[in-house]
């Protein structure tokens, strides 16, 4: 009977390792069809700061967000700070208590989040350094499991003893915070000069929140119209995304990264090109054409779970290849940095167009869009 046991579980890796290969095997003869980038070099970038690894945490939404934080400094003429990543997260999980308290456990407490998450924090508590304020070193730097754990068992406990003490809920986690991150600065010098965290937002990085604009593509609610982006990070159900058609979108997409700007992107990233090949994603042929790409098939994959809210990146250049259109992207995720390009990406134009949620930008660089909700 052992003998029979194993046999069975020998074949079915054999199996599993047979398919794999045969997957990979079909992406890779996809890819060879079509012209594409072979490294980093072969694109020309926008200004952006070394791609950093997130490891083993959850907050590719704070590392996006302040790499395109960052960027914008440099667009607008500053001299760009690498800003820190902790810091939002922080923050960010003390108004989820308050949210997690105020609606009685029903809303989302885990650590996920949006680009939102990140300019909400910023408005309202400023960003540091992150050379004053970042993981700590030696037992913890970019490891965040234990602290998620801490977390979750202080909502879990909450809950079951229905203990709605804002208070309270804030002193339990900020403790578990301050273990595992540190305690936020309230002052610092920067380049021998003080400031607090909101005074080094409006005297130094001082980049204008309410010019910059969400923009996503979905039939589940009227175009020409800001609508909530239905994802389970959305946990504060913000709504003032811009619902345009999919032309319209990927079009505004491209041309803001050629008139110099980036962007920031919500992005599904378990599909097998993105997994396997671990520098290129794109829809290869076989599961659907380029030219076959529509609104239609977008709300399909949405709906049916096919597309979902995996992850953030943030686009620094595009180009084309033949007939075909890519962009670079800084990706903090650790299939990146398993990857021959070390924190970068290259997204072909049918991954943006199927998999690409949502993206942030300067409202400037996209007056096509800004004309279209106008009207």
């Amino acid at each position: 009977m052992k003998y029979f046991i194993a046999c069975i579980i020998l074949i079915c890796l054999s199996t599993e390792r047979t398919l794999s290969q045969s997957v990979k095997e079909r992406l890779e003869r996809s890819l060879d069809r079509l012209p594409h980038p072979t490294s980093v070099s072969d694109f020309s970038s926008l200004p952006h700061l070394p791609s950093q690894n997130q490891d083993s945490t959850l907050i590719c939404w704070s590392f996006t967000t302040t790499s395109f934080i960052e960027s914008e400094m440099k667009r607008m003429g500053k001299n760009p700070v690498r800003l820190s990543v902790i810091f939002p997260v922080y923050y960010e999980f003390i108004e989820k208590t308050k949210e997690f308290v105020r609606t009685k456990g029903k809303s989302r407490f885990n650590p996920g989040d949006l680009f939102s998450g990140v300019l909400d924090i910023v408005r309202n508590y400023g960003i540091v350094p992150a050379a004053v304020y970042e993981a700590k070193e030696g037992h913890y730097k970019l490891n965040h499991n234990a602290l998620y754990l801490e977390l979750e068992s202080i909502a879990s406990a909450i809950k079951m003893k229905e203990n709605w003490d804002e208070k309270k809920g804030i002193q339990l986690v900020t403790k578990v915070l301050q273990k595992y991150l540190g305690r936020p600065p309230e002052k610092f010098f920067y380049n021998n000069k003080e400031y607090t965290p909101k005074s080094f937002f409006s005297e130094i990085v001082n980049i204008p929140l309410d010019d910059y604009l969400c923009v996503t593509s979905f039939l589940y609610a009227p175009f020409r119209h800001t609508i909530e982006l239905r994802v389970p990070d959305n946990w504060r159900h913000i709504s003032h995304y811009w619902n345009v058609p999919l032309d319209l979108f990927y079009r505004s997409l491209k041309q803001a990264i050629i008139q110099g700007y980036s962007l920031a992107i919500d992005m599904d990233n378990s599909e097998n090109s993105y997994r396997i090949t671990k520098q290129f994603a794109f829809i290869p042929e076989y599961d659907l054409p380029k030219d076959s790409i529509t609104q239609i098939k977008r709300e399909i994959e949405f709906l049916s779970g096919a597309t979902t809210d995996d992850h953030l990146i943030h686009i620094v250049s595009y180009k084309q290849f033949g007939s075909e259109e890519w962009f670079l992207a800084k990706d903090s995720w650790r299939t990146a940095w398993e990857g021959p390009n070390q924190g970068y990406f290259f997204l072909h134009e049918s991954y943006i167009k199927l998999k690409v949620l949502a993206f942030l930008v300067h409202k400037d660089a996209i007056p096509e869009i800004r004309k279209y909700i106008q009207n």
